[in-house]
């Protein structure tokens, strides 16, 4: 018997102007873009702060996020998008792309990986956004992956000192990305608890948000909860990065410190996991006081994640049960926080 899914909200967070993306390295002769540093959407634990400041500290310990999705809330259906599986190999187009060839995990004597039944096209995309509707009919007439309804607006800022309003004397430049989003289109996240619908200052420049509260659509509850769970002809995709590993480690699969040495929970029968993945990314959250004795938050020295898209098949022998199932010591943890509060490694069944 599966557990209950902790998200009984999905939060719609519809900017109110432009908002705040990840600044890029300082400007230099050695770098004149600045944009190596880019990030957008905000992870899970930038809406979980907004969230947490506005519940009382026992709730607060039970807040368990999701995200970044994003969505329509004017449509019927909200129209959600979920990050597309990395086995949707696409041609290159703009904001949608034509889904060319797919690749399936083949598990035969003498062939063992993620392989391509049809002709790869030339420099394939991956990555990307699928419609929830779609998800898992890959080969509908209909399916086309959306790139994110935004752009960046670089602009150069300057650091201003601690004590006054000049601009400090060395590195002070650097580029900033303002992020315009589409009209109508909002970020989405899942959330355990639900707060007042309103206005909200939501990232790093705190820009002002309008956010809605929704219910959790009926088909994701479905794909999130699948009766079977996971197992070896039934492979699983991220919907959110996976941090995996341990307090100084991080891995791109689940490690279970419960025992000692601990093990890898998805090896079997002497195999590991088939992966497919594309290179880590930072994911960093706050965490603690800061040493000014103020209480001002900081943050931590972060983590590397597999990307949301990233794809698993389970060697034979092998069936775990869904995520709201997955025991808490497959999560890293920071102090006495396990990342699973922050809904990371969200899987849904890549194929129904």
């Amino acid at each position: 018997m599966t557990a209950s899914l902790p998200f009984r909200h999905l939060i719609s967070l519809e900017p109110l102007g432009l908002l705040y993306g990840a600044s890029g390295r300082y400007l230099s002769a050695e770098n004149l873009t600045g944009a190596a540093g880019e990030h957008f959407p905000p992870d899970s634990p930038a809406f979980a702060g907004l969230i947490a400041a506005h519940l009382p500290d026992a709730a607060v310990r039970d807040l368990i996020t999701a995200g970044p999705f994003w969505c329509r809330p004017a449509a019927a259906d909200l129209d959600l998008h979920l990050p597309a599986p990395f086995t949707l190999l696409q041609e290159s187009g703009s904001p949608t792309r034509c889904v060319k060839a797919q690749l399936s995990w083949q598990n035969t004597p003498g062939c063992r990986g993620w392989q391509c039944s049809s002709e790869v096209p030339a420099k394939p995309e991956q990555g990307g956004w699928v419609p929830l509707r779609l998800w898992g009919d890959w080969s509908s007439a209909d399916l086309r992956v959306q790139t994110g309804p935004w752009k960046p607006v670089p602009h150069l800022h300057p650091r201003l000192r601690d004590d006054e309003r000049v601009s400090v004397m060395e590195d002070a430049l650097f580029l900033e990305y303002a992020i315009a989003i589409e009209p109508g289109v909002a970020l989405a996240y899942l959330s355990s608890e639900g707060i007042e619908p309103g206005c909200y200052r939501f990232g790093g420049e705190g820009h002002l948000v309008q956010l809605r509260c929704h219910p959790v659509p009926q088909r994701l509850q479905q794909l999130l909860n699948p009766a079977d769970g996971f197992g070896p002809d039934r492979p699983l995709a991220l919907i959110t990065p996976g941090v995996w590993g341990s307090r100084k480690l991080s891995l791109r699969e689940p490690l279970d410190d419960s025992r000692q040495p601990a093990v890898h929970p998805w090896h079997s029968q002497q195999l590991a996991p088939g992966i497919l993945t594309e290179r880590p990314r930072p994911w960093r959250f706050r965490l603690g006081a800061g040493r000014d004795g103020k209480g001002r938050r900081r943050l931590s020295r972060g983590r590397w994640c597999v990307p949301a898209g990233t794809c698993y098949a389970l060697p034979p022998g092998l069936q775990i049960p869904p995520w709201a199932d997955w025991p808490v010591s497959w999560f890293p943890g920071e102090g006495n926080l396990r990342l699973r509060h922050f809904g990371t490694a969200l899987p849904l069944p890549l194929r129904l």
